[in-house]
């Protein structure tokens, strides 16, 4: 999978009030999501894999034993593998689970302090 992306940054200073809002936005393109067997895992630990496979312009939700062997195969709309992975990469415990396969969190994408925000949020 290539990726490629570009980050801007605004910043808001009050001296007034003593604060600085800072808004960055990052934009990232993924590229090669599925592999050249068609299979897209999300999840892979030491019982298997689950995730989508293409075939023939068609898509399964799988879950795919150790040993190659399809567990479950369903088909599925295109418009639920796209709203699956928009979930995927969004899903803040991604990763925690298994090994984490595709998506836009990278190891070291997350951070490490936590961010103080002007709304007083943490995230």
């Amino acid at each position: 999978m290539r990726r490629g992306g570009e980050r801007s940054t605004e910043t808001n200073v009050d001296l007034d009030d003593e604060e600085i809002e800072v808004v960055q936005t990052e934009v990232r393109t993924f590229s090669g999501l599925f592999d050249e067997d068609g299979e897209l895992p999300f999840w892979r630990d030491n019982s298997g894999w689950s995730g989508f496979l293409r075939e023939d312009g068609t898509y399964y939700r799988v879950n795919v034993l150790a040993d190659g062997e399809i567990d479950t195969k369903h088909e599925v709309p295109e418009a639920d593998v796209v709203e699956s992975i928009r979930d995927h990469v969004e899903d803040p415990g991604a990763g925690s689970v298994g090994t984490f396969i595709r998506g836009a969190r990278l190891p070291g994408d997350r951070l490490d302090t936590p961010v103080h925000y002007t709304d007083g949020g943490r995230r």
